[in-house]
């Protein structure tokens, strides 16, 4: 063991944790310096040559590729959903239907926030869902608050499984072996946000009357996403989860209402059209899995690279292998395009888009995407470095030192360190995913644990990543400011990361 190339294997991560805290960097520019310095040390301590950083970066550039093509089409499809007033519509249609207040903070914040995660992801469910709390009666603070506990657990299979692409990815395993193990422990955090929320938006007497309604919808959501996961169809684990559990807690107040003789007001016409978008976006998932001769003819077209076998003067060798195929026309990315071309279509025809509507549109898509993209092929960037130059083995042993059998109850904490840095558990994932799986070859233990703790992880620290704080706090008028809100967040985020701990610790 070398502890002085342990510790530079730190160095790049340190300097992340500096600049974006300490500096307050955006992503962009904290990625262009650590790439810097990844770079440097690569090359002047751990003996890689040029063209071993070419091949990394290669292999960067294909990997991006895979996660970038879901973001830019989630984002597409958020853009014309937002264009055509959908969301809002949703949410407001929400607010009409439910009379009671703590009830309408588990509707917004916890399902309605899981399935714009699902949907869309990169801090819309709080930016949307805030301004709705608050016409509610929820204090600014509580309105960001509530939804950022929220919708937490949706992040891994949220954004149409951005997250969990960036984790397969990352390890190279299929979403066979990933899926099980990261929807049981998301499942967990999944009640326990809804308790969070149920116990910040009542009072004793009447959490303990909703408490019914927070396990049942709980169980709903959580179990559609495992069920969704594990069959294959995780790009829509959370979409449909959030979708299950909305259903639930209407079907709840239905019910309550029939014995209470209330009378909910009706949706309008705005609200069941714009369900039926978000239906149309599942129906063309399920239509691309479900209908042999259309996925094979979508799985017909697929992108591979071969990358050569690289080695360091230090004597660290990264065997040749073949990239995995990316299917252009049938990528999870394709998908959300065809269904944002069939949604922009719908909301054509029945008013709700004119037709200068598709340059605001593109506009959008690209003004929010463009940052995004730059600061994850960085991260990628360093990641497949520290993988091709031998720094992430020596990151490995040096954590596998100092925490030992430890180690899997600090995994989750791992991760939500990573998204926290980056602002997000895709990069989180992509950064971290190859080194918790070192891990778990150094310690002999199930890869797809520790890589379930890791992306479980990063979905709760991204909650609380300075990102998305100042996003969410910056949708309100008389914002709470970012420093309270996460001051407030960090007891409930500790909560679930010590949860998510516990369930690691059973599931080896």
């Amino acid at each position: 063991m070398n502890l002085l190339l342990i510790l530079l294997s730190f160095l790049p991560f340190v300097l992340i944790l500096f600049l974006m805290l300490g500096l307050r960097w955006n992503l962009t520019q904290t990625g262009l310096a650590a790439w810097g310095l990844t770079f440097l040390l690569a090359v002047s301590a751990f003996g890689a040559g040029i063209p071993l950083i070419a091949v990394s970066q290669a292999k960067a550039l294909f990997l991006t590729l895979d996660v970038l093509y879901i973001v830019w089409g989630a984002l597409l499809f958020y853009g014309v959903c937002e264009e055509a007033g959908i969301v809002q519509a949703i949410g407001l249609g929400f607010i009409r239907a439910i009379p009671w207040k703590n009830l309408r903070a588990l509707t917004l914040a916890w399902a309605f926030a899981s399935f714009l995660q699902g949907a869309g992801g990169f801090g819309v469910p709080v930016v949307i869902t805030a301004p709705l709390l608050l016409e509610t009666g929820f204090s600014p603070l509580q309105a960001v608050l509530l939804p950022s506990i929220g919708h937490a657990w949706a992040v891994t299979f949220g954004s149409l499984g951005t997250s969990f692409q960036a984790l397969m990815t990352a390890s190279g395993l299929p979403a066979g072996a990933l899926a099980g193990p990261s929807a049981i422990l998301l499942g967990g955090v999944c009640l326990l946000s809804g308790l969070m929320i149920g116990i910040l938006a009542s009072g004793r007497s009447e959490f303990f009357r909703i408490l019914p309604v927070i396990i049942a919808a709980g169980l709903v959501m959580a179990g559609v996403q495992y069920l969704l996961a594990v069959s294959g169809f995780w790009q829509i684990g959370s979409l449909g989860g959030g979708l299950a559990g909305l259903g639930a807690i209407f079907a709840i107040v239905w019910l309550a209402g029939r014995r209470q003789a209330h009378v909910s007001q009706p949706p309008d016409r705005k609200f069941l059209w714009g369900l039926a978008g978000y239906g149309l976006l599942m129906a063309v998932i399920l239509c691309a899995q479900w209908i042999p001769p259309l996925h094979a003819a979508l799985q017909s077209v697929q992108w591979r690279t071969a990358f050569p076998q690289t080695s360091t003067s230090l004597g660290f060798v990264a065997a040749a292998e073949e990239s995995k195929g990316i299917a252009p026309l049938g990528h999870p990315g394709a998908l959300l395009v065809y269904a944002s071309v069939a949604a922009a279509l719908l909301f054509g025809l029945l008013g709700f888009l004119q037709k200068s509507s598709s340059q605001t549109i593109l506009r959008n898509t690209v003004r929010r995407a463009v940052p995004v993209s730059i600061g994850i092929f960085l991260m990628v960037g360093i990641s497949t470095i520290f993988s091709q130059a031998g720094m992430m083995a020596q990151l490995a042993e040096g954590v596998g030192v100092a925490m030992g059998g430890a180690f899997p109850a600090v995994a989750p904490w791992l991760g939500a360190m990573g998204a926290f840095l980056t602002g997000s558990n895709t990069n989180s994932n992509l950064l971290f995913a190859p080194l918790q799986q070192r891990m778990a070859q150094t310690l002999g233990l199930p890869e797809k644990i520790l890589l379930a703790a890791q992306t479980g992880g990063g979905a709760v620290g991204s909650v609380i990543s300075p990102a998305k704080v100042g996003l969410g706090s910056n949708s309100l008028p008389g914002s709470p400011g970012e420093g309270e809100v996460m001051r407030s967040l960090l007891i409930p985020i500790a909560i679930l990361l010590i949860a998510l701990s516990i369930g690691t610790l059973l599931m080896l």
